[in-house]
């Protein structure tokens, strides 16, 4: 069996990954998990890597990718005991790693804790043939059935799943989702399971707008369609939108949202923001007492976000829409989807 491997490493932000096709392959260590890695995605914090654009401190090199399937090939001492797991099957495990008695971990918010590795990006990720699972990972095996695709999206589907959780959705909601991207299109198919009263789409392209009408949202405007505010007022004789989600990752969609949402709303934040908000603080609490949330990974969801795709209640596989192999990885990273064209996730197969 050969020792070297094929991975994506990131030696600095700014256009610093390197492909290497002789990395050393992974040997498990105790209760750690080895595995083949049958897809790997690329999230907006990947490309704010590489852009130079995100607001972390890291330590290089390191192999990028955190959104990740794979199948078992190697369990240390006690893995398959402590994991539930055999070597064969498929898995997939969180990518923030815990230990400790951490103040946040021991109250539940393990997604929160001062203390924590992440796969991808303080710890090796999923661009790459072979990857370990910690010993402290926490672990889920993929249902039958499921595709790698569909498995592959799991951890943005967490997260909006997490994001739907945040904004505490009511039978007589209307809600806003903003973005469709993997998140946003996550919130729009997991939204729509809640059941509101309607549920609306903001999206700049029209291709994502259609996919949205097919997975749930009742309906979708761009974000300078006049009848946006149009539609949300008739709908609730001029008061505004109950939720607001941004998924969109620009600090102009939050101020429309503000616009948007009536007195004592709820907006979900859920997004990476390359520059800052500014705001009127008065429609926060003098003009509109609005209930600003957060949202943040994905806390006990990624076993959520499995089962209802295993259900079929949401449809992973058609939100990942470009499959690149790691050679092609700038090509992938750089990519950047036109209004006109259906990208949602783009995907490496290590195995191409």
């Amino acid at each position: 069996m050969p020792t070297t491997m094929k991975a994506v490493r990131c030696h600095g932000f700014g256009g610093q990954h390197r492909f290497d096709p002789h990395v050393q392959r992974p040997e498990p260590g105790p209760g750690e998990v080895v595995v083949r890695v049958d897809g790997s995605g690329i999230c907006a914090a990947d490309r704010a890597m590489w852009d130079a654009t995100g607001p972390w401190e890291l330590s290089f090199p390191f192999t990028p990718g955190h959104e990740f399937t794979g199948t078992v090939v190697a369990l240390g001492a006690g893995a398959a005991e402590v994991h539930g797991i055999n070597e064969g099957n498929r898995v997939i495990a969180e990518l923030n790693v815990t230990a400790g008695n951490d103040f946040y971990r021991q109250r539940g918010s393990y997604h929160l804790t001062d203390h924590m590795q992440v796969l991808g990006a303080t710890l090796d990720g999923g661009w790459a043939e072979y990857m370990i699972y910690p010993a402290d990972a926490v672990i889920h095996k993929v249902p039958d059935g499921l595709s790698d695709k569909a498995a592959c999206y799991t951890e943005p589907l967490a997260n909006a799943i997490h994001g739907v959780q945040r904004a505490d959705i009511q039978f007589d909601d209307v809600v806003v989702v903003c973005g469709a991207g993997p998140i946003g299109m996550g919130m729009v198919q997991a939204a729509a399971l809640k059941s509101p009263r309607k549920l609306i789409l903001i999206n700049p392209g029209k291709p994502k707008r259609d996919l949205a009408l097919r997975l749930g949202a009742d309906l979708a405007f761009a974000p300078d369609d006049p009848k946006l505010v149009q539609a949300i007022g008739d709908i609730t004789n001029g008061r505004g939108a109950d939720v607001f989600l941004e998924a969109s990752g620009r600090t102009t969609a939050f101020n429309q949202g503000l616009q948007l949402v009536r007195k004592g709303a709820r907006i979900v934040v859920f997004g990476v923001y390359k520059e800052p908000a500014q705001v009127d603080l008065n429609i926060f609490g003098e003009f509109k007492e609005l209930d600003i949330r957060g949202g943040h990974l994905a806390p006990f969801t990624y076993s959520t976000a499995l089962d209802l795709m295993a259900r079929g209640k949401i449809n992973g596989d058609v939100c990942v829409t470009h499959v690149y192999p790691l050679e092609a990885f700038e090509e992938a990273l750089t990519r950047r989807p036109d209004p006109d064209e259906l990208q949602i996730k783009v995907m490496f197969d290590p195995q191409l």
